[in-house]
């Protein structure tokens, strides 16, 4: 059992203030006069199912709409499967219930089963259940460009799947070609940076710095600056501590300190801490003035070694003028240009081995868009076959169809295949495109023709028409009513429709009408029952006045489908 649409709630769309309508399996046709609201309410079932729904379509004076699409919950495999990737998977016995909300500020609120959920996700549950064709949708058919659609749809999964391979494939071929182009523009810019690299790298690695060396050398630096002023000043206090100049010794001086303490602790035992300290003092001053000899040995003054730190100090400074505030940061600098240096260095190999890649892709393109082109000429031939057969069903008994393919001068995400629809009507016409040789009667047949081959392909449970049987008349209105009558058999079909041969092959009939109330206009729908569906098509076929003629007409014309 498919999905069925089980009833339609519409809430200030156009004329609608509030209206509920209850549908059922079958074949259920939509009449009304012209301008009582019957395509308003295909537009409240499109808003239902996620199509554009325009702040337009707001009642006059309302500030928000709502339409609720109730349905019983089937066995689609397709519907299920997006409802349970989604988290909507119903209960046994549950309904499934989309609701959307317009409002005037231009948002959209989308729920399912009372859940919100964005717009996207909203369509690809709405998308497998109903499917809608206007007389807007003949421009689909007209345009070649749509025709390769409508083949890839028929040919269902094997004609999703190759295609959806042709465009990876081509995506990655044009990133592929992006990436070549970009980088031979660059090519020039990328040499100049190799070489700015080439000679920072070089100018940094010739100097050999090591972290810290600069400190070391400013120390350095000071000392040889400074070595007669470090020779004159440590001499002076050498012969302070050991000759005495005009006066005696330091150290002379503190050893006859120490002695004359050493005398008084043989007398008096107190001063010995006194007389410890003297003598540790006096020994401190002898390794002092020793020090202080040695460090006089070891100052020399050396121009050549001034100058040579001061060159070494210089280089530093300018390395980091260029390249950083510190070794550690030149040394940093260093290792970042090497990589970059590494990658351009790289370059020429990189893209050898990119446009090698494309050349691959490119082979592995053409052999899947060469499958994807023999299986769409494979399911051309089962589609003219069916669109032939479909179509002598609906009065156009000469008719010959055929998909015309001609290789795309550069390939595309679709494949290397323009694929047009040709038809010639009667018989001993030649075959012309499809837009150059039908009348309006005949699009919408044809389209008619393919809605129901797609139907059966998509398993999609409702289909909806607004009036379809625009410019058919005769008998290829009958058969149009046949053929809508006969997919009512086993998919749900509601049509709105001007023809009094379509209103009476409907299991059911909706009569819209138009009335006033308090000075605003408002749209009603009536379930008619047969003596009204009787009155219903007696005032279509009349056109004003009802008379017995038309009555019995009516009723001869609700018989039709007993032939059916």
């Amino acid at each position: 059992m498919n999905f069925l649409l089980t009833r339609l709630y519409i809430q200030n769309i156009a004329l609608i203030d509030r209206l509920e309508i209850d549908l059922y399996p079958g074949f259920t046709v939509l009449t009304g006069e012209t301008g009582a609201g019957k395509s308003i309410i295909i537009d409240a079932v499109g808003v239902a199912i996620g199509e554009q729904g325009l702040t337009e379509f707001i009642r006059s004076g309302e500030d928000k709409a709502l339409v609720e699409a109730v349905f019983e919950v089937g066995s689609n495999k397709k519907v299920l499967d997006v409802l349970e990737q989604s988290g909507f998977l119903p209960e046994p016995g549950e309904q499934l219930i989309l609701t959307r909300e317009l409002v005037l500020s231009g948002k959209n609120i989308c729920r399912v089963n009372g859940r919100q959920v964005n717009l996207s996700v909203f369509r690809e549950i709405a998308r497998n259940l109903v499917d809608i064709y206007g007389q807007h949708h003949q421009q689909s058919l007209l345009d070649p460009q749509k025709h390769i659609e409508l083949l890839d749809e028929y040919g269902g999964d094997t004609l999703v799947s190759l295609k959806q391979q042709v465009n990876s494939l081509y995506e990655e071929t044009a990133h592929l070609q992006s990436k070549i182009k970009s980088t031979a523009s660059n090519a020039k810019e990328q040499a100049k940076m190799a070489d700015v690299f080439k000679y920072e790298l070089a100018e940094i690695e010739k100097c050999q710095l090591a972290p810290g060396e600069d400190s070391k050398f400013e120390e350095e630096k000071k000392i040889l600056a400074n070595a007669e002023k470090l020779y004159f000043l440590s001499n002076t206090a050498y012969e302070l501590l050991y000759e005495g100049g005009k006066q005696k010794p330091i150290i002379d001086m503190l050893s006859e300190a120490v002695n004359s303490l050493k005398e008084i602790r043989s007398i008096d035992e107190s001063i010995a801490p006194v007389c410890e300290m003297m003598e540790s003092s006096l020994y401190q001053l002898e390794e002092a003035a020793r020090d202080i000899k040695a460090y006089i040995g070891r100052i020399e003054a050396d121009p050549d070694r001034l100058e040579e730190v001061e060159n070494r100090l210089n280089l530093i400074r300018q390395l980091k003028r260029k390249y950083g505030d510190s070794i550690r940061e030149i040394l940093a600098y260093k290792d970042q240009i090497a990589s970059s240096l590494e990658l351009l260095t790289n370059f020429e190999d990189e893209t050898t081995k990119t446009s090698e890649t494309l050349v691959k892709v490119k082979s592995e393109y053409n052999k899947t868009a060469g499958r994807l082109s023999a299986a769409r000429k494979k399911a051309a031939a089962a589609l003219k076959n069916q669109i032939t057969g479909e179509l002598k069903d609906l009065n156009m008994p000469h008719v010959t169809f055929e998909v015309r393919f001609s290789p795309r001068t550069v390939p595309t995400a679709q494949g290397i295949d323009d694929v047009e629809f040709m038809i010639s009507p009667n018989k001993g016409e030649p075959l012309k495109p499809l837009a150059k040789i039908v009348s309006g009667g005949e699009v919408s047949r044809i389209m008619l023709a393919f809605k129901t081959i797609l139907a059966k392909i998509d398993s999609i449970s409702t289909l909806i028409f607004d009036e379809v049987d625009t410019g058919i008349g005769g008998g290829s209105l009958h058969a149009v009513a046949q053929k809508m009558f006969l997919i009512g058999r086993d998919r749900q079909v509601i049509c709105v429709t001007h023809s009094p041969q379509i209103a009476g092959c409907g299991d059911n009939h909706l009569a819209i009408m138009k009335l006033v109330n308090n000075g605003r206009t408002l749209t009603r729908v009536k379930e008619l029952s047969m003596p009204e569906r009787v009155d219903e098509i007696a005032r279509m076929l009349a056109g004003g006045k009802v008379s017995p003629a038309t009555k019995k007409l009516a009723q001869e014309i609700l018989k039709q489908q007993e032939l059916f």
